[in-house]
């Protein structure tokens, strides 16, 4: 892992200091970059179709599909809970009141209510992975099958992913790079709301010029010739590789400025909304459009207070719905719907949201929803995938009544519309195990 702002860096050699990357002590930066290989020229077959790029927003804490994309109005009252259903673009289609942006481009996206597991915990990494005791996300398994030839990062998390001790992990915490290992860990920024994000280490040190940077990297490499011919290994050339594309990420404007929100109007970030998640999906689409192939953004820190882990018990309960979690997301995320299409990235960028699982079918004694792991709703948008709705639950919200999808062949659904081929490429499989692509998904 390494991360933006806060900095750590994690090695493949296990070590985690921020002086790793100091581009100041060139030889140094030297060492940890051999260690940690770039994904993004990784080997391996390039499916025939057209490859995707792809935002995965995961809404940590699990969001409650009542309150959102599957709402039970004419169910008792302790089932359909405080908040109305309105209709939708989509005709015969109703969302949560709660999310009014959204149901007006309700579509152009494609809404699976059936979703089903069977893990209530925040541990569960089925929808981040594709099943429980997979540790590999999705953003590394594309990045390992399908390498990105650009110089931005191949595959970004906005948002922080390890735990620091005073809150529960979440499936973001949990799994990373997996049995790819740690050249496939997303580059992790920590914050996007300020101006300009601070690219700590993967920037030049005040008075270190690109030109003197280049000159010193000219004598490295004169150096290294002479190693060369005394060790003339296959590893040697992947060290090059790796340094150069990392000489390309220390020195390129345009990485740096793909990081930097404050570069967009304050028209367009004003509609993203000012908060971290409106500033997280901006982050994202100029990522995207600058090259970067898989976007991965976390809602926000704490499960309990921030997120979407509304039990009632932690006040103001339910209210977060209403007062935070939703409008955030209905903002944000009709923002980026529009914005992609405005820029003619919408039909290129598939669009992915969900959380560990939804909520209750039923309000508990403190007037909000616990753990539902057994039937919940997810979202898929863009890169050609037809809208409407796939599957549904029965009256409660309780349980599949039609087409329940497992988080694999969710997952399979998501790296088909990437341009995997789920059937015949053999080692997408230990990450889908049996699944097959969602059949009104498939492209």
């Amino acid at each position: 892992m390494l991360e933006l702002g806060t900095f750590s860096g994690r090695t493949c050699s296990g070590w985690t200091r921020r002086q790793m990357l100091t581009v100041g002590a060139l030889n140094l930066a030297g060492v940890s970059l051999a260690a940690r290989p770039l994904a993004s020229r990784a080997v391996g077959a390039e499916s025939s179709r057209s490859p995707k790029n792809c935002i995965f927003i995961y809404l940590s804490g699990g969001p409650s599909h009542f309150e959102t994309f599957d709402p039970k109005p004419n169910a008792l009252d302790y089932v359909r809970g405080p908040y109305g259903a309105i209709s939708t673009s989509q005709p015969g289609v109703q969302y949560c009141e709660l999310l009014p942006r959204i149901a007006r481009l309700a579509d152009k996206i494609a809404v699976v209510r059936s979703l089903t597991h069977a893990n209530a915990g925040h541990d569960s990494t089925a929808m981040a992975t594709g099943f429980d005791q997979n540790k590999t996300l999705i953003g590394s398994v594309v990045g390992k099958l399908q390498p990105s030839q650009t110089t931005m990062p191949p595959f970004v998390n906005i948002g922080s992913r390890r735990g620091d001790g005073t809150r529960e992990q979440t499936p973001l915490d949990i799994a990373g790079g997996g049995s790819f290992g740690a050249p496939y860990e997303p580059l992790v920024v920590r914050d996007p709301t300020g101006k300009k994000v601070d690219l700590g280490d993967f920037s030049l040190q005040p008075g270190f010029a690109a030109d003197r940077f280049g000159r010193r990297n000219e004598l490295l490499a004169a150096v290294d010739g002479a190693r060369k011919t005394l060790d003339a290994t296959a590893g040697v050339a992947q060290v090059d590789e790796n340094y150069r594309r990392a000489i390309d990420l220390l020195t390129s404007a345009r990485v740096r400025e793909a990081f930097d929100v404050g570069r967009e109007s304050d028209a367009l970030r004003m509609r993203y909304g000012a908060n971290f998640f409106g500033q997280s999906c901006l982050m994202a689409r100029r990522l995207i459009e600058a090259g970067t192939r898989f976007v991965q953004v976390k809602w926000y820190d704490c499960i309990a207070f921030d997120a979407w882990d509304v039990h009632g018990a932690e006040l103001p309960g339910m209210s977060r719905m209403e007062q935070q979690l939703c409008p955030r997301f209905d903002q944000g995320f009709s923002a980026l719907v529009e914005d992609l299409i405005d820029r003619g990235l919408y039909d290129s960028t598939l669009l992915v949201v969900c959380g560990e699982f939804g909520r209750t079918p039923q309000i508990n004694k403190f007037g909000a929803r616990d753990h539902w792991p057994y039937c919940f709703s997810g979202v898929l948008a863009g890169a050609g995938v037809p809208a409407g709705i796939v599957g549904s639950s029965d009256t409660k919200g309780a349980y599949p009544s039609s087409r329940g999808v497992r988080p694999e062949e969710f997952a399979a659904t998501i790296y088909q519309r990437l341009g995997i081929d789920v059937i015949n490429d053999l080692r997408v499989r230990p990450f889908i195990k049996d699944a097959t692509p969602i059949p009104e998904l498939a492209g």
